[in-house]
């Protein structure tokens, strides 16, 4: 079944007894007036431009405007103002929250006043890497002495990112690097720019990366070693919700949200659509796809 048959199906299932009772009872149907979709309210996601949020937004707007909710999805630059605007009610909805380690300063600072509804993904890992053809380091421990290598650089992604803040008040005082080594952290975009650049010239580049990505699949690329384990142990991927989205009556598209889990092929398969069909641009119809193609799996969240 396609994506636009499926999401119908789920539509049409959520309608079937208001058409049914609308129906004579020598009406067939089939041949009675479709009543219009009941109107289930706004449902506002935020999220940021990292593409595990991209696609689970993407996707569960897709979902719930099938339901009959509007979907607003709001993209902001910075973690901390989602889980900031979730908190003042600005946002229902934030799917990309990294607990209890990543994201540890934001949950500290607006944890009491949001809800987790609970993990929809594990594990959530970070670290620094490098492409397979660069032999000379296997180990954080190795990277002082090979700073000339990478030009005393690690391509870091937003300044406001947990995995910044991880790389520069973590790793790079754990492993000595503060002498040799600075973290250019400007957004996602600049740091897989210049993996693919390098990559493409098969020239030595130290990423800060977290898995789940899909750059993992496009490119032959593998985590250092972390023997003193300063990157912490793997997060769970947590939807919190607003406390008015929480506490709204007839409120099911919070109890879909709970149902909400993917395995890490599953979500890596979701990135890859999008990526492949051009990237967060071209989105929709990639995730329509992906919808149709994983019918049985989108019925455990979202039944009909």
């Amino acid at each position: 079944m396609d994506r636009r048959r499926f999401l119908g199906a789920v539509a049409a299932g959520a309608l079937a007894p208001t058409a049914l009772a609308a129906c004579g009872a020598d009406e067939a149907p089939g041949l009675a007036k479709a009543p219009a979709q009941k109107d289930r309210g706004t449902v506002t996601i935020g999220f940021v431009a990292w593409d595990e949020d991209i696609a689970v937004t993407e996707l569960w707007k897709q979902l719930l405007e099938s339901k009959g909710y509007r979907v607003e999805a709001v993209q902001q630059d910075a973690v901390p103002d989602l889980f900031r605007g979730v908190a003042e009610g600005r946002f229902d909805v934030f799917m990309d929250a990294w607990l209890p380690s990543t994201h540890t300063e934001p949950w500290a600072r607006y944890g009491g006043s949001v809800v987790d509804i609970g993990p929809w993904y594990e594990p959530g890992d970070l670290g620094l890497a490098v492409p397979h053809y660069v032999d000379e380091v296997e180990s954080l421990v190795d990277l002082p002495e090979h700073a000339d290598l990478f030009d005393g650089t690690i391509v870091g992604i937003e300044p406001t990112a947990g995995l910044t803040r991880t790389i520069d008040k973590s790793v790079i005082p754990e492993y000595g690097l503060a002498d040799t080594y600075r973290q250019q952290a400007e957004d996602t975009g600049t740091m897989l720019a210049a993996l693919d650049s390098a990559y493409a010239e098969e020239r030595p580049v130290l990423v800060g990366m977290w898995r789940p990505h899909w750059a993992f699949s496009k490119y032959d690329i593998r985590y250092l070693d972390d023997p003193a384990d300063a990157f912490g142990d793997p997060d769970k991927l947590h939807t919190i919700v607003s406390r008015d989205f929480h506490g709204r009556g007839d409120n099911e598209a919070l109890e879909w949200l709970r149902n909400f889990r993917v395995t890490p092929n599953q979500l890596q398969g979701l990135e890859a659509a999008i990526q492949e069909a051009g990237g967060a641009e071209r989105k929709t119809g990639a995730v329509e796809s992906w919808i149709g193609d994983n019918e049985p799996l989108v019925r455990q969240w979202l039944p009909i």
